[in-house]
């Protein structure tokens, strides 16, 4: 017996827009102007791999200056 994989559709495509504000061009943190975006992946012999993401939301003090 086969199986037919099922074509998953996401909220966009059914023409539910739960978000008030525009989808960006690439639809990704990356389209919000300020927020800068930070990534390494570590890798360590054969089969560790792990990676950390950092997001820093405006040039500002993040302390003082709440987003």
């Amino acid at each position: 017996m086969v199986e037919t994989a099922t074509i998953r559709k996401c909220a966009r495509d059914l023409g539910i827009t739960p978000r008030v504000l525009p989808v960006g061009k690439w639809n990704a943190i990356t389209d919000v102007i300020g927020i800068r975006i930070g990534h390494v992946t570590l890798i360590e012999g054969d089969d560790i791999r792990t990676g950390v993401t950092s997001i820093v939301p405006h040039d500002g003090n993040r302390y003082q200056d709440k987003v």
